[in-house]
C-alpha cells in the first residue's frame, strides 16, 4: 500500500508555509533551501538561499503536506483537485476549524458549515493560493 501526500507549489514557499502556519494552525516540519547547484542547475538568479524552498513539510489537522519553490514556471491553480480534511465524527472539531477560516479575510468561503446530504457536515473555502479546502465531519464515513 501507498501513501499520499499533498505536493503544493508555490511562487514562494516560504512565505506559503508561514501562512499555513498563521491561518491553519499548521506546524512546520521540516524546510530545505535550495542550494547554489540547484540554482544554477534550474538557470535561476538568485542571491538569498535563505527565502528558497527546495522541499517543505508541514501538517495542517494531524494530516501531512509537502511543498517546493516552483522551478520552471509561475505555478498555476486550478479547481481540479480539492483538499479534503475530514474530523471523522468530530463536528465539533471541524466546525470549529472551519469557522476559525472563514472569520479571516484571506479565505473565501465557498460552502457555509451545514449538514450535507450524505450526512455529514461540511464546509468549503478557497485560500489565498487558489487551493479549494473542504473541511468535514463524517464524509469519509457515510
Amino acid at each position: 500500500m501507498a501513501d499520499i501526500y499533498p505536493y503544493l507549489v508555490f511562487e514562494n514557499a516560504k512565505e506559503a508555509m508561514d501562512y499555513y502556519v498563521q491561518q491553519f494552525g499548521a506546524q512546520i516540519i521540516d524546510r530545505r533551501c535550495l542550494t547554489k547547484d540547484q540554482v544554477e542547475s534550474y538557470g535561476l538568479e538568485l542571491t538569498n538561499l535563505d527565502d528558497t524552498t527546495a522541499y517543505g513539510e508541514f501538517t495542517i489537522a494531524g494530516q501531512t503536506f509537502t511543498c517546493a519553490d516552483a522551478m520552471m514556471a509561475m505555478p498555476q491553480t486550478s479547481s481540479l483537485v480539492s483538499i479534503l480534511l475530514d474530523f471523522a465524527d468530530d463536528n465539533a472539531e471541524a466546525a470549529n476549524f472551519f469557522e476559525h477560516l472563514a472569520a479571516s479575510d484571506d479565505q473565501r468561503v465557498t460552502l457555509p458549515f451545514s449538514p450535507q446530504p450524505s450526512g455529514s457536515q461540511a464546509g468549503q473555502i478557497v485560500d489565498r493560493y487558489g487551493i479549494t479546502w473542504l473541511i468535514s465531519a463524517g464524509f469519509m464515513s457515510h
